[in-house]
């Protein structure tokens, strides 16, 4: 069952229980206050029926709870995941950087787009790897590009939370209550 399914399950679930323990409290404070109309039920019973609700709520809470909890450490991990991948791009393309200034402070030959994306990336980098040029002795080194003339489409960045819903959880469906548990009452 996936994550969103449980969560809606078990949320309404949660509403029918606390509806039924509103109307057992309700019953139960008519009785103290004196204006009872229940003939058929005493106290005894309704406190008892209101326990067990309380206790089936409970339960059914701990366990939105630990579909809460799975949820977001789905999300969580998946948001790392994101993260690191980012990171991993921008290391990436700041070693190619480091290397595009060793080579053109070198006196190395470079491609055009390769100076070109260092000045973008930090023009005082590309200045200080042309001053350095300047120095060096004349080197006759020609290098190709280090990034690839085709880019690569990106590729479509799923929402953490969309996945986190979307993903298969184990869980028992709730117990089915009984919509006339309180029938019998006024």
């Amino acid at each position: 069952m996936k994550i969103r399914d449980a969560k809606q399950l078990y949320s309404a679930q949660l509403d029918t229980l606390w509806e039924k323990k509103q109307v057992l409290s309700n019953l139960l404070k008519e009785q103290e206050g004196g204006g009872s109309e229940l003939n058929a039920f005493d106290r005894v019973e309704i406190s008892r029926e209101l326990s067990e609700v309380n206790a089936q709520y409970e339960a059914t809470q701990g366990v939105m709870d630990g579909i809460l909890t799975r949820e977001c450490a789905i999300h969580n991990s998946e948001v790392a995941k994101q993260q690191s991948e980012a990171m991993a791009e921008q290391a990436d393309e700041m070693l190619k950087m480091m290397e595009v200034f060793r080579r053109i402070s070198s006196g190395a030959k470079v491609p055009q787009e390769d100076e070109w994306k260092l000045m973008e990336y930090d023009h005082q980098l590309y200045m200080a790897a042309k001053t350095a040029a300047m120095m060096a002795q004349q080197n006759d080194k020609e290098f190709d590009s280090l990034w690839d003339d085709k880019e690569e489409p990106a590729g479509e960045v799923q929402d953490a939370h969309e996945i986190a819903e979307n993903s298969e959880i184990s869980v028992p469906a709730p117990e089915v209550i009984a919509e006339n548990a309180t029938a019998g009452l006024p």
